[in-house]
């Protein structure tokens, strides 16, 4: 069994330890957690009383009806994740010399993307590396939760929509610099057909977007912002692709980049005036030194699977 030192303390705490806290810390339930580490639950239970004897702190309130992190167990849990992390990254080093790129790689991705061709991606991968075990997700809080799970080392890559690539303690390679949103109107609005339009002619229609944290979201939000105007989302839907169905709908109008899906409904673009500010599709990971083979081997095979750059 492996042994972690964590911090300054002194008595080691074993690998198995820190997989049961993890497990439990984000299942908030024994039973799923043993379930989750293929353990049965009083080896579960028995192993977390001794990781709290060794640290000497309880790392969770326990009831019949629930179990919460006490202030000592969130403090270890991204500590826990980063020494875990860690030891599989040296382990998959050892492994690689010895049999190719193995170990796991966690891939977040933001809903409805098809600038990139995912699908294929993950399949050549897989033809090259059979070594490597794969996990691909979305996260509900857009590129928000995505740049949140890599810094705590629940994901490995991810892509991610930004205003700017220079976000401090990570490392992010810019895929392509998306055109300009524009205002996306019913073919029988007032607007469509017309010139440009100014954020304050448009500041009192009703929109559709994205939900807080995601890329699109965010961009408008601060657009507005600093114009020094505000605006009304009526509709949030969690896949940019779907936006212009709801446009269509006549529910509201949307600030949105070129969108594939806008070719299928009945919409029509709006330029702005001035432009709105453009945002960059990118692949993200932790600003180590060195990525680990996993990730590299993962980052190299994306722009052979870029489908388009001007409409995501």
């Amino acid at each position: 069994m492996s042994s972690i030192a964590l911090g300054d303390y002194h008595r080691p705490v074993e690998q198995r330890q820190l997989e049961f806290f993890v497990a439990v810390a984000e299942e908030l339930n024994f039973t799923r957690a043993a379930r989750r580490t293929h353990a049965v639950q009083s080896t579960v239970s028995a192993s977390i009383r001794a990781l709290e004897k060794t640290l000497g702190a309880p790392l969770f309130d326990r009831d019949t009806t629930r179990v919460a992190l006490t202030d000592a167990g969130h403090a270890l849990l991204p500590e826990a994740r980063r020494a875990l992390d860690s030891l599989g990254q040296a382990r998959a080093a050892v492994d690689t010399l010895r049999n190719g790129v193995t170990g796991s790689l966690r891939i977040g991705t933001l809903s409805g993307l098809t600038a990139i061709d995912v699908r294929s991606l993950v399949r050549d991968y897989r033809e090259r590396h059979p070594g490597v075990r794969l996990g691909l997700r979305t996260d509900a809080a857009g590129t928000d939760g995505l740049l949140l799970a890599l810094r705590e080392h629940r994901m490995d890559v991810a892509f991610v929509g930004v205003s700017s690539t220079d976000i401090p303690d990570l490392h992010l390679d810019p895929v392509g610099d998306f055109l300009r949103p524009r205002l996306l109107v019913p073919d029988d609005h007032p607007l469509a057909g017309g010139g440009p339009v100014s954020m304050a002619d448009v500041a009192d229609q009703t929109f559709i977007d994205l939900p807080p944290g995601f890329c699109n979201r965010v961009r408008t939000d601060d657009d507005f912002r600093r114009a020094g105007l505000t605006r009304t989302v009526a509709v949030e839907v969690t896949e940019l692709a779907m936006i212009p169905w709801y446009v269509e709908s006549g529910i509201g109008v949307a600030l949105v980049p070129p969108l594939l899906s806008e070719f299928e409904a009945r919409v029509v673009p709006v330029e702005l005036d001035p432009p709105a500010l453009p945002w960059t599709l990118a692949v993200a990971r932790l600003n180590s030194p060195e990525p680990t083979r996993a990730v590299r081997a993962f980052t190299e095979l994306v722009e052979d699977h870029v489908v388009r750059r001007d409409r995501y």
